[in-house]
């Protein structure tokens, strides 16, 4: 099915519904108030002054999201890049696409206040969250590990003394691309032990899938990719000790396997005519099909506890939390999945985290604020066997980076209308690096460490139109450190061999820390009698030295050019301007619409040193072309929307009827270097119906996703073809297609 044919039948099914909705128009309901957190304090959404974006945990069971990536379709302006070991998030157009070793990220994920050194397992194990924030634009003087392009709020539900309850879901689904099934377990117990003193909530999941992915070798062992297998647990203490002081533990384990595919070919794939070498089969993107020897597989192992103690009264509170984090990695990845692929990576990465931040707050009519102390150390060492058209390469690095920083913000409320917030933020880190590695015969090292400093800053002007619709002013100044590219530094012992990729490696190691500067203007409002709730936000932010990833096929680079996949370097300026938009409606007694909506434009201002990508080159031995005067920085979607239409009606005695139908629009890619096929918009449909027996606490979920079974390439690669003198085949990503499922709960 085109394009143009889903968004005309996503068009005339929304118009319809509106139609039927409006047909039932009924003004006795009311827009609940969204609480949230985002300024370490609860308060309504409508009265903070930042760009955001709030998912609540019942919106999350309602569309069946299992894990943090697909929750990207509600918060649109956001790319995220799952796995977990090379999970990424971009926002606003900007930011890498890949995590880099001991390289903090541009926009941070906090779980219960605590910031997330290895956010792949995040992504990965999504259970018995209440509520998730997405704050857009720099939040470092709120918090106490930078957050210089935004912040991940991801809250669970805490114990509580109203005692013993919880719930169980099972789930059962299967792809149409291969048939394949996916069973999740999950669930969560309060449990109050003593009276109004002390609590636990226990939650855990299991999940395993095979993948929607067929692997069409028959050397491979098994028969699907693109799954996973997860098992987790997490256990919350509350233990009020009297009335001024609360203690908080939580303890979390994480076992998980995941088989991700990176790359998916579109074209002739050489080697699947069973003894013939030449190309013997076409394949698609759509098809999803995998022609490597074996599946790529990574582990985690992930163990962490968390102590928060909350000391104070109703107008100011201490706050002191400890955090510790162990995570055990490996991979297996098939990065050149044609039969005898040579591009092979094997990864072992272990890194341990400790943090601590102490934080004092106090509310007052006139003045409210809060300042903090932080402190980070991470210590992380990985073993990397990369093969690259047969040669081995070999490394062993070891990295830490120590962080300390001191914050404060506060907000003056200068008469009925008027607020006035600043902040700043000081910030010093640390990080070293030892790594060796190996290349044929020859051997080398890197042993240096680099350090950075930085005073961040940040002006909100908030003024209440009504009681109910306020105007703000935002500039925010931010600050991300540099560190090193571990994997690039392995080319550096190799000048005689290869004198251009080194000269190109001496100038990607380093990473410079990055600068900016946000603007941001928003409104915010609740009308028509508390049915209808909006926020509508235009901005602007200007990057010197930004980090992000350098482009692949790089002519100039082979055959080293694996080595300089995933580097970070720096752009000299970039700058991304665009506008942000919520709309909550009720119509009438039984329909409710959500709207939201995100443009960037995201472009290159100055950057003189940009690896040249395959075909832009006027010879093959040109490593740079330098861009600027506003080209796009990258192929993201400028347009992203969500709109999600409900529907809920009582049934024959305590059950009730309730549906969702859930939309995600985005619009063709930013540019198209490579060839118009793919530069079409992108329409992803989901559907659930679901009958809920309250005096039983029963819930039955039938549900569909990417029913039109979209495929959300946006502008693919050229991939040279596996078999020489053979037409050149596009190197893209996989994504899941059409999903039915059944999802059962009982809350007790």
């Amino acid at each position: 099915m085109s394009s143009s044919s889903t968004t005309a039948i996503a068009r005339g099914v929304l118009a319809a519904l509106a139609l039927a909705a409006a047909a039932n128009a009924d003004t006795n309901r009311m827009l609940e108030e969204v609480i949230v957190t985002a300024e370490k304090r609860s308060e309504n959404v409508q009265d903070v002054p930042i760009s955001i974006a709030v998912v609540s945990g019942e919106e999350i069971s309602a569309l069946n999201l299992f894990d943090f990536v697909e929750t990207a379709q509600l918060t649109p302006g956001i790319a995220l890049n799952s796995g977990l070991q090379a999970a990424a998030i971009r926002l606003r157009g900007v930011g890498p696409g890949y995590f880099a070793l001991g390289q903090p990220q541009s926009v941070t994920v906090f779980v219960d206040q605590v910031a997330q050194s290895q956010i792949g397992a995040v992504f990965t194990t999504m259970v018995d969250i209440e509520r998730l924030e997405l704050l857009r634009g720099p939040q470092g003087t709120l918090y106490g590990q930078n957050a210089p392009g935004g912040a991940y709020n991801i809250t669970t539900r805490a114990p509580n003394f109203d005692g013993y309850h919880g719930y169980v879901e099972g789930t059962y689904s299967e792809w149409d691309s291969n048939g394949e099934g996916r069973v999740d377990t999950r669930g969560a117990v309060n449990i109050p032990v003593i009276q109004d003193k002390l609590a636990f909530r226990l939650a855990a999941v299991y999940a395993d899938s095979d993948g929607y992915i067929s692997m069409e070798n028959p050397a491979a062992r098994d028969d699907a990719t693109g799954g996973q297998d997860v098992q987790a647990w997490r256990s919350r203490m509350l233990w009020q000790v009297d009335e001024s002081m609360d203690v908080n533990w939580t303890v979390n384990y994480q076992d998980i396997t995941q088989h991700q595919e990176p790359f998916n070919y579109d074209g002739l794939v050489p080697g699947t005519g069973g003894s013939n070498t030449v190309p013997a089969e076409y394949n698609s993107f759509r098809d999803r099909q995998n022609y490597g020897d074996f599946r790529s597989t990574v582990t985690g192992d992930i163990k962490d506890t968390n102590l928060h103690l909350q000391w104070g009264d109703e107008t100011s509170q201490i706050d002191g939390i400890a955090f510790y984090q162990s995570y055990d990695s490996q991979s297996d990845d098939n990065r050149e999945p044609y039969p005898g692929g040579l591009g092979l990576f094997k990864i072992g990465l272990d890194t341990d985290l400790t943090t601590f931040e102490l934080r004092y707050s106090s509310e007052g009519e006139r003045v409210s604020y809060l300042t903090g102390l932080y402190y980070l150390h991470s210590k992380a060492v990985s073993d990397t066997v990369v093969t690259l058209t047969g040669i081995e390469v070999t490394q062993d690095a070891k990295g830490t980076t120590d962080g300390y920083a001191a914050y404060a913000n506060g907000t003056l409320h200068i008469n009925s209308q008027w607020d006035l917030s600043l902040g700043a933020r000081y910030d010093y880190n640390e990080s070293a690096l030892d790594s060796n590695v190996g290349f044929l015969t020859f051997a080398g090292a890197i042993d240096d460490s680099v350090d950075f400093d930085h005073v961040s800053w940040s002006v909100k002007l908030q003024y209440y139109i009504t009681d109910t619709l306020n105007a703000y002013l935002a500039i925010d100044n931010a600050y991300k450190q540099g560190g090193f590219n571990t994997l690039t530094s392995a080319v550096l012992p190799f000048g005689d061999m290869f004198p251009v990729q080194v000269a190109a490696a001496e100038d990607v190691v380093p990473i410079k820390e990055e600068v900016s500067t946000a603007y941001e203007i928003g409104l915010k409002g609740t009308v028509l009698d508390d049915t209808l709730r909006f926020a509508v936000d235009v901005f602007y932010q200007e990057f010197h030295d930004h980090q992000l990833t350098q482009p692949g096929n790089v002519v100039a680079l082979a055959p080293l050019e694996g080595l300089f996949q995933g580097a970070v370097v720096n752009a000299d300026e970039v700058a991304t301007r665009g506008i942000e938009f919520e709309l909550t409606y009720l119509l009438g007694e039984h329909w409710d619409i959500d709207l939201s909506g995100a443009y960037f434009d995201a472009t290159i201002e100055d950057w003189s040193n940009r690896f040249c990508e395959g075909g832009e080159e006027q010879t093959p031995e040109q490593l740079f072309c330098p861009r600027g005067g506003g080209d796009p920085l990258n192929d993201l979607p400028q347009w992203n929307t969500n709109v999600q239409l409900g529907y809920q009606r009582p049934l024959a005695g305590a059950w009730t009827l309730y549906s969702r139908l859930n939309w995600t629009w985005h619009s063709k890619a930013n540019y198209t270097l490579n060839t118009d096929e793919f530069s079409t918009d992108k329409n992803l449909f989901g559907l659930n119906l679901g009958f809920l027996e309250s005096d039983l606490g029963l819930d039955i979920r039938l549900w569909g996703k990417n029913l039109t079974n979209e495929d959300f390439n946006i502008d693919p690669a050229v991939k040279l073809n596996g078999a020489p003198g053979q037409p050149s085949a596009w190197e893209g990503t996989y994504w899941p297609g059409r999903e039915y499922g059944v999802t059962v709960s009982y809350v007790f």
